[in-house]
């Protein structure tokens, strides 16, 4: 057994459901090692919520309207010391994510109580010198952006995040390009360490299966190293409002997927390989929670 680890999930509004918070839940308890706790930060009390979670009140400063909106600062109260246990590694996933094998190997990237891992950018360079050169030349105008559906941290950190935005957003002294912001403010704080979860570990579902062209896709699918990586992958996130697990569920195998930037892939196993698979229980799981509530 590894490390021990929490799982957090944040849910407000209704636009997921207590069923997206009880698949992952559920799916994270058997498929991982070391998984301690899963914590739920939530606007409201959750009916029929899986009693292996602990729900706790998004703290009062980030609940409030203008967090809900655009670049959903709300999400940023999953670093908050007072809903986390103290000293261990955290792994958020946003609630359209599945996992889909062991997410104990993405807590086990956090080494030290200062590591943030998050998605990387989708270019070449991800993070890294380069991108911190850049920052540090441009003063923090300039700087690689993450993506947050998926991170690995350390409840422990100092200075924490949370009450680092707290601060500036009080103070009125945060750069206004990344006070507005999940994504763009997680980056910026860590710019000087902030790692990309691999794609060993964890991905976007639309990075993953879509391509631009069809015979590019074909073979990348089938590349015996592609599909190696794709056996260990232990979380995919369904970012994007094309390809929702209640959407992915009602589909035929070999169906044509497309996204707004003129991507496309099949959801097929012959494409997608036994990852499909997984993906397609975790979408069902959503859909017969949701037939429950």
């Amino acid at each position: 057994m590894g490390k021990r680890w929490c799982l957090v999930l944040v849910l407000w509004g209704d636009a997921y459901s207590v069923a997206h918070v009880n698949a992952l839940a559920g799916a994270a308890l058997t498929l991982s090692t070391g998984c301690a706790e899963v914590v739920l930060l939530t606007d409201r009390p959750r009916p029929g919520l899986d009693i292996r979670v602990r729900a706790v009140p998004i703290p009062e400063f980030f609940d409030r309207p203008e967090f809900r909106r655009g670049g959903y600062v709300i999400k940023l109260s999953l670093f908050s010391r007072s809903v986390l246990p103290p000293d261990m590694p955290c792994v958020y996933l946003d609630l359209d994510t599945a996992v889909t094998g062991d997410l104990g190997r993405i807590a086990a990237l956090v080494q030290d109580r200062n590591d943030i891992f998050m998605l990387p950018p989708g270019n070449l360079i991800g993070f890294g010198r380069l991108r911190r050169a850049r920052f540090r030349l441009t003063r923090g105008r300039r700087m690689a952006v993450g993506n947050s559906s998926i991170l690995a941290f350390h409840s422990a950190a100092e200075p924490n995040l949370a009450d680092t935005f707290q601060r500036l957003y009080e103070t009125g002294s945060g750069p206004a390009q990344v006070m507005n912001n999940d994504d763009r403010f997680i980056s910026w704080f860590g710019w000087n360490r902030i790692a990309g979860v691999p794609s060993r570990l964890g991905v976007m579902f639309r990075r993953e299966v879509l391509t631009r062209g069809r015979i590019l896709g074909w073979l990348r699918n089938r590349a015996p190293w592609v599909r190696a990586r794709r056996a260990s992958i232990a979380a995919v996130t369904f970012n994007g409002a094309e390809h929702k697990p209640e959407r992915l569920a009602a589909l035929p195998d070999g169906a044509l997927l497309c996204d707004k930037r003129g991507r496309s892939g099949r959801w097929s196993r012959a494409e997608i390989g036994p990852l499909k698979d997984r993906l397609a229980c975790h979408c069902a799981a959503v859909v017969a929670g949701d037939a429950k509530g």
